[in-house]
């Protein structure tokens, strides 16, 4: 098992028996999406793919995230072995992107929110920023997705249960896991939550949360931002 894990089967692994490109390009498939749409889009040649079909095609690499390396970028290789000795409980895969980034490719949401939570790592002393996977993020530029404790102070007793947990972090983003002491609820004066969120939108400090008759206001507190630039293309 552990010789499979490091030979690494590819980021492709899983994904669908590949037909020829005439079947595919003809639509002689189980495909249900609308047939590829050949045009041009400002004076170039174009292929328009309708959005279903992007979603589909992206839903394999929902788990998947991005090693980008600002300096020395250790071999592909290395950064497996590396992986590996995080001891993942599922399977995964590490392939290039170009020269600064690699494509780490996780199979469950367990693997996923451990390494992304962590949100840097350092390979052979090549410092890695773990940067979150999308169908519309370009590998040269940051994504403004990351991973954000958000805390709710004082937060009723009653609501410490992994369904309103999991509701109030979904107000922000998408939650990924709340805290040990939360989990546990040894330490009641608090709750925390990891959401994935955009960090280029505004977030309340006060939500309301309780039944139409009941509901009050409660207070919300953001880990600090990480500083995020919007390069805009004139």
């Amino acid at each position: 098992m552990a010789a499979s894990r490091i030979r690494d089967p590819g980021f492709l692994s899983g994904l669908a028996a590949p037909i020829s490109f005439k079947d595919a390009v003809s639509g002689i498939s189980s495909s249900s999406f609308p047939a590829l749409n050949f045009s041009s889009h400002r004076g170039l040649p174009a292929l328009f793919i309708s959005e279903d079909e992007i979603r589909s095609l992206a839903k394999p690499f929902e788990f998947s995230l991005v090693g980008r390396f600002p300096g020395r970028r250790p071999s592909v290789e290395a950064i497996r072995k590396f992986c590996f000795s995080l001891k993942l409980i599922g399977e995964f895969s590490v392939t290039v992107l170009n020269n600064r980034n690699v494509l780490i490719k996780l199979e469950n949401d367990f693997d996923y929110c451990r390494i992304f939570s962590h949100r840097s790592y350092f390979v052979q002393n090549c410092y890695m920023k773990v940067v979150k996977w999308t169908h519309h993020l370009d590998v040269e530029l940051d994504s403004p997705i990351v991973p954000i404790w958000v805390s709710f102070p004082l937060l009723k007793p009653h609501l410490f249960t992994p369904r309103i947990l999991f509701g109030l972090g979904s107000l922000f983003g998408r939650p990924l896991k709340s805290d040990l002491a939360t989990t546990s609820g040894s330490r009641p004066s608090v709750a925390r939550i990891l959401v994935e969120l955009d960090v280029t939108k505004k977030h309340e400090e006060k939500v309301w949360v309780g039944s139409v008759e009941s509901e009050y206001i409660q207070t919300v507190i953001l880990m600090k931002f990480p500083v995020f630039v919007i390069i805009v293309v004139l």
